[in-house]
């Protein structure tokens, strides 16, 4: 076993008023727990603190600026990586050479850089491998070349193509170089560049390659998965249907409250014009008793009046002496002093019948005032109600709706638009293979042989058949490896033809067979492996091909294999959804993220 290796002991994130870490051990280490908890971003960020150009953002990360990676390295030496999530160079604090800064970016032969200083504790740094065959032309060895074979994030672990082959065919000359050095040790630096005389296509192809690699490098950018657009965009759509269905009831939600607030703002306008009307009444009906008393009075006096004037006797003119029969008395005024007080008796009963309605009258509008008056508090009150629901539950509800929909289409854009990149890179690389094929270069025997040696891919898919078979994979385990495809081939069938779920599995088998192969072997190797959702088949399994796995014992026989396979000198991080088998929890480290605030830890940055 080679004593070149490094392990991942913790992962921190930190921000201005808030931590998070997580810890990892030698052996076998287990993420598990529910959907949406941060576990692949978590592989993510491993893969960005070894030299990955940018960290996706996630919501659950706003609060977080810096990362620090704690790494064991071969002989004991132990180191933390600091770098900021937007990016940039990497401080790193050793305890054999103390604290410095690292570049980010590569160069060859150099240790002031990340990609040098690890590559350089595996025993790798300065290697070189080769970039394109046909040239016969080379390239420096970066850690970016090996991380992918010991960092397996989800959308490549269930990917179609090959295990080592990222999909791009400028880059599939080196990654297959890549392989080839850990498997043999051996790399590419004898290899000497062709003099003579290129193909006539040789500028074109050239100016493909460029292209290919723009289109590349912009379609990586998006963090998208060539294999994963199409599901991404089935995904999108959907989620696009089900918000707009969502919003169409919000706003239904939301017509009705409107509806609703209107009619009781209807019904509070007319109970206030009602009580505005009762209040005028009865300023009038205040006046009218008023003008009711005054008359009473007037006519009690002319009652009172003509009472006493019935009773005085008629005499002589105590001015002029005249005798009563001289006196100028129109007579119908005194003898109509009886029926005058009778019509005056007569009119107060009438006014005071009146006043009696009146206050009736008055009584109603008081009784129908404070009835009024009760029916608009309550009206005004289911105004506030419905206001506030308005307010605070239903519009707030329709904005977010309309935001996750305008989110939703604009990320599918983005996937569409990443879709497009890919399928023009499929167009310029089939226009560069009939190049390739039409163009044959003179001197066509200085092609280099780029493929994996016989002997070493042998042995590899020997120990990917024990592999599979201790894990109880269906069928006899045959395998071999396609050079043409760069894939291996299980019982006659190509791994990257099976379903989603086996296509995870089997990824799985290679990456850890690629590191045992070197471990046993003493070939440079990181030394650990982080596999994100080996077991896709067991919660999220695609037709009857996956469906294979139900009921079968595969799981519980992978984590007992890995278990029983990787201890003290090999470290293997499995990112799942299940939980290991209970039978095996204190034979590995396991953290489980339960996505509940209120139960255990919740996720990996909450």
């Amino acid at each position: 076993m080679t004593d070149n290796y490094l392990q991942i002991r913790a992962l921190d994130f930190f921000g201005l008023s808030r931590t998070s870490s997580l810890s990892f051990v030698s052996g076998v280490n287990v993420v598990c727990g529910a959907s949406d908890t941060g576990k692949s971003f978590l592989a993510e960020a491993i893969d960005y603190m070894l030299g990955g150009s940018k960290l996706r953002e996630i919501k659950a990360a706003a609060g977080y600026s810096e990362i620090k990676l704690g790494l064991v390295l071969s002989g004991g030496e132990e180191c933390a990586l600091t770098r900021s999530m937007s990016g940039g160079a990497f401080h790193l604090v050793s305890s054999v050479n103390g604290s410095e800064t690292l570049k980010a970016d590569h160069v060859h032969g150099k240790t002031d850089n990340l990609s040098g200083f690890l590559l350089s504790k595996l025993g790798l740094n300065g290697r070189i491998i080769l970039k394109s065959k046909t040239k016969s032309t080379t390239q420096s060895l970066s850690f970016r070349n090996v991380a992918p074979l010991a960092i397996v994030q989800e959308e490549e672990i269930y990917k179609k193509g090959s295990p080592f082959w990222g999909g791009q065919y400028v880059t599939k000359t080196a990654e297959i170089a890549t392989v080839k050095l850990l498997l043999t040790g051996n790399d590419d630096s004898s290899v000497v560049p062709s003099n003579g005389a290129l193909p006539d296509n040789t500028q074109k192809i050239s100016l493909l390659d460029e292209l290919v690699a723009e289109l590349g490098n912009e379609a990586q950018g998006r963090g998208l998965a060539k294999s994963d657009i199409e599901g991404r965009l089935g995904d999108l759509d959907e989620s696009i249907t089900r918000q707009r269905t969502l919003i169409d009831a919000t706003k239904a939600d939301l017509d009705e409250l409107l509806q609703n607030r209107r009619n009781a703002l209807g019904e509070c306008s007319e109970l206030q014009d009602r009580l505005d009307e009762i209040a005028e009444l009865s300023i009038r009906f205040d006046l009218l008793d008023n003008h009711y008393d005054v008359d009473v009075d007037r006519l009690r006096a002319i009652r009172e009046s003509g009472s006493l004037f019935s009773h005085v006797k008629i005499a002589s003119c105590p001015m002029c002496g005249a005798a009563p029969e001289s006196q100028h008395i129109q007579q119908s005024c005194a003898g109509d002093v009886e029926s005058l007080v009778a019509a005056a008796s007569a009119e107060v009963e009438k006014i005071e019948r009146l006043k009696r309605e009146l206050r009736d009258t008055v009584a109603d509008l008081r009784i129908e005032r404070e009835e009024l008056s009760g029916r608009l508090t309550q009206s005004t009150s289911i105004v506030g109600s419905l206001n506030r629901r308005i307010q605070e539950v239903a519009t707030p509800r329709v904005d977010e709706a309309l935001a996750s929909f305008a989110s939703s289409v604009e990320a599918r854009a983005a996937v569409q638009n990443a879709s497009d990149l890919y399928s023009r890179m499929e167009k310029l690389e089939i226009r560069r293979l009939r190049l390739l094929e039409s163009g044959a270069t003179q001197n066509a025997g200085d092609a280099v042989e780029g493929n994996l040696p016989d002997t070493a891919s042998h042995a590899l898919s020997l120990r990917i058949s024990k592999i599979l078979r201790a894990w109880n994979f269906p069928g006899e385990c045959q395998v071999y490896y396609d050079t043409k495809t760069t894939d291996f081939v299980i019982d006659g069938q190509p791994r990257g033809s099976r379903g989603k779920g086996l296509r995870a599995i089997t990824h799985a088998a290679v990456t850890i067979a690629l590191l045992e192969h070197c471990q046993e072997n003493g070939m440079p190797h990181p030394g650990f492996v982080v596999l994100d959702s080996p077991l896709l088949a067991y919660f999220k399994p695609e037709g009857d091909d996956d469906l294979q796995l139900k009921g079968t014992d595969l799981k519980e026989r992978f984590y007992e294999y890995l278990v029983a396979h990787h201890g003290e000198k090999s470290q293997v991080i499995v990112i799942e959804n299940l939980h290991p088998p209970k039978e095996l929890a204190g034979r590995l480290a396991m953290t489980v993220f339960t996505g509940n605030p209120g139960e255990g830890r919740a996720g990996l940055l909450t």
